[in-house]
């Protein structure tokens, strides 16, 4: 017997199943404690917020103080001025580097009818680049008492026009108040008449004169020569120097008019006007 009981003394005992009454008391416990736990955790990680937005706000400040914007250089102006230029920008005395919307000036300075492009450059700490891409002259607008300069994309550009458009090609047919009403029209009567006068100066002597008051029907007059285009024009164009070479010294004896509005067709007559 005491053998029996020395063994089974020695063996393991089994875990005695939990009564229901513990069983509850540790949930219970558990359930008390997750709120407190979530409330402490909670204010942890609100205060690790807080910390982290303190130390960014004090970062960003002292990178804006650093790059704070003192010398700015504008480059590429020949028609506009420098106060033109910085009154458009309308940049705050404490701007940054880093703190400036750059495409938000792009779309300011790209407003100015004489602007085709801008690009901006930092040069750490304190400078910032505005390079500035004018529109350029490539003809004139003879538009009821007023005179305007066109740029090759036929864009109107205002204000006074100077001698060096006396050498350009005039448009005539159009007013601004046209170009205001209908710009996407506009734009392409200009661009296909100042396209057209560039081909048939290469070719004839004279200062053009290009009528775009119809919506297919372009006419350049030179001191010899009228030449009226339909809507293909670059075709039409082609049609004639092919051409050319036969009926030259018809075309040089005698004021002409060619006519190359109609399809495979190019038709000479007398000039009347």
């Amino acid at each position: 017997m005491g053998t029996r009981e020395a063994l089974s003394s020695n063996q393991p005992r089994k875990n005695r199943p939990l009564k229901r009454g513990d069983a509850l008391g540790r949930t219970e416990k558990l359930r008390k404690a997750s709120p407190i736990r979530r409330v402490v955790v909670g204010s942890l990680l609100a205060g690790l917020i807080v910390v982290v937005m303190i130390g960014g706000r004090t970062a960003i400040r002292s990178v804006n103080e650093w790059t704070k914007i003192q010398q700015i250089t504008i480059v590429g102006l020949e028609r506009l001025s420098r106060e033109e230029i910085t009154e458009k920008l309308n940049l705050p005395s404490d701007s940054s580097l880093w703190s400036i919307d750059m495409d938000h000036l792009k779309g300011q300075l790209e407003t100015h009818p004489w602007i085709r492009a801008v690009t901006f450059d930092r040069v750490l700490p304190h400078s910032l680049i505005v390079q500035v891409e004018e529109r350029q002259p490539a003809a004139l607008l003879r538009a009821s008492k007023t005179t305007y300069f066109l740029d090759e994309e036929g864009h109107l550009l205002p204000g006074e026009t100077t001698k060096a458009g006396e050498a350009l090609p005039v448009l005539e047919g159009m007013t601004s108040k046209f170009f205001s009403q209908h710009k996407d029209e506009s734009h392409r009567r200009a661009k296909q008449g100042i396209h057209l006068a560039e081909l048939l100066s290469e070719r004839f002597p004279g200062r053009p004169t290009v009528n775009v008051a119809h919506a297919h029907t372009t006419i350049v007059d030179l001191p010899s020569f009228r030449f009226q285009f339909g809507q293909e024009a670059d075709r039409q164009w082609e049609r004639f120097l092919v051409l050319y070479p036969t009926v030259k010294d018809t075309i040089e004896r005698k004021s002409q008019e060619v006519d190359l509005r109609f399809s495979q067709k190019v038709i000479l007559r007398k000039r009347t006007l």
